[in-house]
């Protein structure tokens, strides 16, 4: 049950990221913000979706515990 949870733990924290990156693009890094000249706001959902995938997937469990904790837990906004 124990490595159950955590993996329920760890979906919930993609989930989440993942969620927030495509409603609100301009949380993401200033340099996955665009693809080339291009907006990550005007690519289409399916290419704006792989980007912010591709992005997670870039990120260790430690960083991505940070980032969420970073964006979802209140707190100090600069951390």
């Amino acid at each position: 049950y124990k490595v159950n949870r955590m993996t329920s733990k760890a979906k919930r924290v993609v989930t989440e990221l993942f969620n927030l990156f495509m409603s609100e693009t301009n949380t993401l890094p200033d340099e996955w913000q665009s693809v080339g000249e291009t907006a990550i706001d005007a690519l289409p959902e399916s290419a704006r979706a792989r980007v912010i995938a591709d992005y997670i997937a870039s990120m260790t469990d430690r960083y991505a515990i940070l980032e969420h904790e970073r964006l979802f837990e209140p707190g100090p906004i600069l951390r």
